[in-house]
């Protein structure tokens, strides 16, 4: 045991940014067994920090790092009400009797580990023995959880199974492969455009800071949001480079549904556009560009393959429609004025395009359509040229050829760092097990056997994957899935459709689930089995800052005991590995870490043990001067200030498609997928079954956009108090519903005022959020961030989710083709789908829907409740 007298302070990982890496730590201190301070991490100043010059000024990185709110509140978060502190069962499950229908109702009694473990291998083996393998076990993780190294790293279980597989014999699982959810149009679409299948089909960064801040005139912000999405992901460096764009001089156009807190800051101009109609602005700024002779016209000939076909669509001359701004005014809301001139002022100044991850208009319906269609008015305007880049604000390190985005030795990105293994489960180039689903169809898989679609979605796969056909199960005869493994999983809360994947958990079919999770929170209280994870304050770990631009490694000591009888999902899953005679695979954690460890450079290089790295706690790497960096970048083929698509307006080819070139007419899906009429040859405008305007608007007139949240990460921190308080809205009844932005047009036309009780609902379901007027959004959408805590409850008798969870009521990729066919392209919908708002009366909800959980979030008690502190038990 931790003297509890003791005062110490803590590195411990940010807890959002997920799949082993983390940006800088918070400093913890901790007195009497408890956390009673959260600190931002002070860079050393003996650390060599990088400075960018140019004509404009120098740029200089800040030593302090400050995180999201959501990095400091989270303390609140370990002894949580809701915390899971002991192996739970579901009262009425049996290996012989599971009662499915009653998931998400029952209660659960408390049991020894040594009784779960049992559970858990006797299932194992009933399941080999009764279907001959474990391919009816589905195994799912999420890496957007709270994510250590090792100790709270998700895809344990993908590990285990494989093991499992590959030692024991028992033969393949079925893996759930993730999505590559923040990217969906550029994977889908803009790969077949310019290839770049390393980084998901956005364009490498290398260097491109230099270029930007030395040539560009003006960035777009198109749905950029780095003080929301880019605070959480990459620390404050996110909320600093804006800073540097302002300082350079650099004028800034927001374009999105709402008024970003990033375009309220740093804006010079917001465009309001319809949510998920990008595509029609691009094709309008094009036609402007043509019919006025405004774009780069050698690069087009030297550069790209396929203009005139682009040509003539956008010019009407294969159907007859012009893709004037008059036209794109119609769909997309924005002033044909405005389009005009921001087509103007785009091609007359060097113009660079922004994104943190692509922002909601990249994970809508044809999302792939417009990030094809994004690439294009870039080729028009000469991307690579000095000042006209693809620009990510924020810096995570993997997105690059060769060179980092900002100055950084190359051989600390080679070896400055550990990598786990574990993340070739979650974004690698295919799943490691023939038996597999996509994470968009894990509830078709359930209830709607059997499936066809195209494509793994394996974040790192090749473009050519997304035309191969697969099936499941892969034979009539095949049980297909009977076991849901849920480690850390939020299937419900962060992917689309979210109220048919707890409907899939009470499934017949589905005989045991196992939820892994600290808390009783969204699809785990639909397990038959609960064991209770720790936080990553409860154990001892690495911390490796890869979601930042400057990289190091810390030694994570354990800050807190452990609450109740929690343990990390690594040494969970090592006690089932121990008992199935897999202990080899599963060494002790400090032995996992050292080896780790030991190949990095802080040890080859700099010679400092692993026993004085956990003495010393920290390594930071430092950054190459100025001159050192020119020299760098003199080695790798760049000029001083040349970076980004440099490399391809110098080359005049080298991508990733058929012709090496950037393709207008995509060559590839020409010869692999040329009758698609979803995702053809060449991107057009379509219209769409969730676009304002079709018949299913005249139900449902409004439409969602939902953007990353800025104080949680997807679900996570819903449940902290303090994070409530300042990202809530308290409605009459004392419930803190999730905000959402409503135009004072659309709020009047239904009578709603601001602190109102909202039900936005379509044909999947409905949720409660709270009324926020304002003119920050454009008439006609709604803005609902994404992921809250799903709180089940009933309205006159209808279920409802009192937590605002918007993704419950999001599309399935499936909905878009008819019952039983081929899924050709299996994108995640999570924004620009159509809704309609009623105000509510509160006294008409029921609170509980019989769904077991927390009937108080720590110090927020409903009107007439009492607060709870400890798991709800039915």
């Amino acid at each position: 045991m931790a003297d509890l007298r003791k005062h110490k302070v803590v590195y411990v990982s940010h807890p959002g940014s997920g799949l082993a890496r983390s940006n800088f730590p918070t400093v913890c201190h901790v007195d009497g067994g408890r956390i009673v301070r959260s600190l931002p991490f002070h860079i050393p100043e003996e650390v060599a920090l990088y400075e960018i010059k140019t004509s404009r000024g120098v740029f200089a990185r800040p030593r302090k790092e400050v995180q999201m709110p959501l990095a400091y509140a989270w303390k609140r978060r370990v002894h949580s009400g809701a915390r899971v502190g002991y192996p739970l069962l579901r009262n009425d499950w049996s290996p012989g009797n599971p009662n499915p229908a009653t998931r998400g109702s029952s209660g659960y009694t408390r049991i020894s580990w040594e009784r779960a473990l049992d559970i858990v291998v006797g299932e194992f083996h009933r399941v080999r023995e009764k279907y001959g393998s474990m391919e009816p076990v589905l195994v799912q993780a999420d890496g957007h959880g709270q994510s250590g190294y090792l100790q709270s790293l998700h895809f344990w279980g993908h590990y285990l199974f494989d093991m499992i597989h590959e030692r024991l014999g028992w033969g393949w699982w079925t893996q759930q492969v993730r999505n590559p959810d923040s990217w969906e149009g550029y994977y889908w679409g803009a790969k077949h455009v310019w290839g770049f299948d390393e980084t998901l089909g956005e364009p490498p960064q290398d260097a491109v800071w230099d270029d930007v801040l030395e040539h560009a005139e003006m960035v777009i912000f198109s749905g950029n949001d780095p003080e929301a999405t880019g605070l959480g992901m990459s620390g404050s460096i996110a909320v600093e480079m804006p800073k540097w764009l302002k300082r350079a001089g650099i004028r800034i156009v927001a374009i999105s549904p709402n008024l970003t807190y990033a375009g309220a800051v740093h804006a010079d101009k917001w465009i309001p556009i319809r949510p998920n109609t990008d595509s029609a602005l691009y094709l309008a700024l094009a036609h402007t560009w043509i019919v006025e002779g405004r774009y780069d016209k050698e690069y087009v000939a030297t550069h790209t393959v396929g203009f005139e076909a682009f040509r003539r669509h956008v010019l009407g001359e294969d159907d007859g429609v012009p893709k004037t701004p008059a036209w794109a005014q119609q769909i997309t809301g924005v002033p044909a004025s405005t389009i005009r001139a921001l087509a103007r002022e785009w091609a007359g100044k060097r113009t660079s395009l922004s994104v943190y991850f692509g922002g909601a208009k990249i994970r809508g319906t044809l999302a792939h359509l417009t990030g094809r269609l994004e690439a294009y008015v870039l080729a028009m305007q000469g991307i690579g040229r000095p000042g006209r880049q693809f620009l990510r604000t924020g810096a995570p390190s993997f997105y690059k050829r060769s060179l980092a985005q900002v100055p950084r030795h190359p051989d600390v990105d080679r070896r400055g760092i550990a990598l786990s293994p574990m993340i070739e489960y979650a974004i690698g180039k295919g799943p490691k097990s023939p038996l597999f689903i996509p994470r968009t169809l894990a509830t078709e898989a359930i209830l709607c056997r059997p499936i066809e679609w195209r494509g793994t979605s394996a974040a790192l796969a090749k473009a050519e994957d997304q035309f191969r056909r697969y099936r499941f199960p892969p034979t009539d005869a095949h049980p297909g899935i009977r076991v849901v493994w849920n480690e850390n999983g939020n299937q419900a809360g962060s992917w689309g459709r979210g109220l048919k994947w707890l409907e899939a958990l009470r499934s017949p079919q589905i005989e045991f689930v196992v939820g892994i999770h600290p808390w009783f929170e969204n699809d785990i209280p639909f397990s038959d089995l609960i064991l209770p994870a720790q936080t990553h304050y409860e154990h001892e770990d690495l911390i490796v800052v890869q979601r930042s631009d400057i990289l190091a490694m810390f030694y994570q000591e354990r800050a807190i005991e452990p609450v109740g009888e929690s343990k990390s999902d690594y040494e969970i899953h090592r006690m089932i590995g121990q008992r199935l005679g897999l202990e080899e695979a599963f060494p002790p954690a400090d032995e996992w870490l050292r080896k780790d460890y030991e190949g990095t450079l802080a040890a080859t290089k700099l010679g400092i043990t692993w026993a004085e790295f956990k003495e010393r706690k920290s390594v930071i790497y430092d950054c190459p001067t100025w001159d050192e960096w020119v020299e760098i970048k003199k080695a790798h083929g760049y000029g001083p200030h040349d970076g980004g698509l440099h490399w391809f307006w110098s080359q005049c080819g080298g991508l990733e498609t058929v012709s090496g070139k950037i393709e207008f007419v995509s060559a590839r899906i020409a010869a692999l997928d040329a009758d698609n009429a979803e995702r053809p040859p060449l991107a057009t405008w379509m219209a769409h079954a969730e676009l304002a305007g079709a018949p299913k608007s005249q139900a449902y007139p409004l439409t969602v956009m939902s953007n990353h949240p800025k104080y949680r990460f997807h679900v996570q921190g819903d449940d902290i108090d303090w994070i409530r308080e300042i990202g809530k809205v308290r409605g009459p009844d004392g419930y803190l519903y999730e905000p959402c932005w409503i135009h004072p047009h659309d709020a009047a036309s239904r009578c709603i005022a601001g602190g109102d009780v909202v039900m936005v609902h379509n044909e999947r379901g409905a949720v409660l959020v709270g009324a926020v007027v304002t003119e920050r959004i454009i008439p006609g959408a709604l803005s609902i961030e994404h992921g809250a805590l799903i709180d089940l409850a009933t309205l006159r008798g209808r279920l409802v989710d009192r937590g605002g969870c918007i993704n419950l009521i999001a599309p399935s990729p499936q909905e878009k083709y008819a019952a039983g066919g081929e899924i050709k392209v299996p994108e995640m919908n999570v924004s620009g789908y159509l809704v309609e708002a009623v105000k509510v009366d509160v006294s008409d909800i029921v609170a509980g829907a019989g769904v077991s959980r927390v009937t108080a979030i720590q110090a927020e008690v409903p009107a007439g409740g009492k607060k709870a502190t400890e798991p709800a038990a039915g």
